[in-house]
């Protein structure tokens, strides 16, 4: 096999994999063109046909990035490829590769959320996955020539906590995909109101707290969308302890383009995570016209800035006010709806996989 310049490891390509998997799609996406002769993609069986992946040459790796068999499915390609940089997206690197690694570290909430409330495996299998992620985390940081993350925020606390990554870490905020979550008509709140959560349902998303407040608010409805979870059973049955099923609505999966009507026709998005990566949700409501409400928590004011509500979020009387606030007043709504667009427009996809080619030109020359 020919050797080529760049490895980029993209085994978890596709919204199937959440914040990694847009975060992947959106980088390939964003990419020179011409740059996709000096770059080989590990991918997965069923994106290996993709079609938005056609520009690159691919491997077909059948190991998952958590398991042991890729510490040496991996490297086996590598060392056939011999790329002079990999750029793995997660932590997860191929421990045996001795090349140079750039590592992107999306968050490092599982070194912050701990115990037996942020699993659903047994003590034994728990603590083996913890110390195992701890081991890989710190080996990561170590190797790498670059780390990327998506804030500042996870800068600052990148190097609290590892001080070997500090003045080889740099910033590359993300994206809004711009064409799906377009604010292309006036859209009224549907009656009855609701509030629109999206994303898991782990404890650091702090989903009880929206429960909470619907019991402040009668009125108030809430949709979840959650495409998979494997705290999910435990969230549903925490509603119907709270007599609250024919209130709140879960959604599962549902497409972009779905997502953004349900955007559009609810009074606000309303996130009270504890930690948050990035915040990308938000931004998409943003960008599809509609309000935000936000914990006032980790990185998220950070990201959404003057254009959104903030509430602690250890408060549900705190979280009601603002929900009851923007219910009654329209320039209230009006004028979030208008400075989310504009905060919005300060993120791009684009600009992120540029800043990110210049970083793999820099290691590289």
């Amino acid at each position: 096999m020919t050797q080529e310049k760049i490895c980029i490891d993209a085994r978890l390509y596709g919204v199937s994999h959440t914040g990694i998997g847009r975060y992947l799609e959106n980088l390939l996406e964003n990419l020179p063109q011409e740059a996709q002769k000096d770059i080989v993609l590990l991918v997965s069986p069923d994106q290996f046909n993709q079609s938005k992946l056609s520009g690159f040459q691919k491997i077909r790796v059948y190991s998952h990035p958590y398991s042991f068999f890729s510490q040496i499915e991996i490297p086996y390609w590598l060392f056939r490829i011999r790329p002079r940089l990999l750029h793995v997206p997660h932590f997860t690197i191929p421990l045996l590769w001795p090349g140079k690694i750039i590592v992107t570290i999306h968050d490092l909430i599982k070194n912050i959320s701990t115990g037996k409330e942020t699993t659903t495996r047994s003590p034994f299998l728990y603590k083996l996955k913890y110390y195992s992620y701890l081991f890989i985390v710190q080996a990561a940081v170590r190797r790498a020539v670059r780390i990327i993350v998506p804030t500042r925020y996870w800068l600052e606390k990148l190097g609290e906590i590892y001080p070997q990554s500090k003045g080889k870490t740099l910033v590359t905020y993300e994206g809004v995909n711009s064409d799906v979550f377009t604010n292309d008509s006036v859209v009224q709140p549907e009656k009855p109101l609701y509030i629109i959560y999206t994303g898991n349902l782990y404890p650091h998303k702090n989903f009880p707290l929206l429960l909470s407040v619907l019991k402040l608010i009668p009125d108030l409805r809430l949709k979840v969308v959650c495409s998979r979870s494997v705290f999910l059973n435990r969230a549903k049955a925490l509603v119907d302890s709270h007599k609250l099923g024919d209130r709140v609505d879960f959604m599962g999966f549902v497409s972009d383009s779905r997502l953004k009507i349900l955007y559009q026709k609810s009074l606000a998005f309303v996130t009270p995570a504890l930690i948050e990566g990035f915040g990308l949700p938000g931004l998409e409501a943003m960008s599809s016209g509609t309000p935000v409400i936000a914990a006032r928590a980790s990185c998220l004011p950070e990201v959404y800035a003057d254009a959104a509500l903030y509430f602690d979020p250890h408060s549900a009387p705190d979280l009601s006010k603002q929900i009851n606030d923007l219910s009654s007043s329209s320039e209230l709504r009006q004028k979030l709806i208008t400075s989310g667009l504009k905060r919005v427009s300060q993120f791009s996809w684009s600009k992120m996989g540029q800043e990110t080619w210049k970083i793999y030109q820099s290691v590289l020359h």
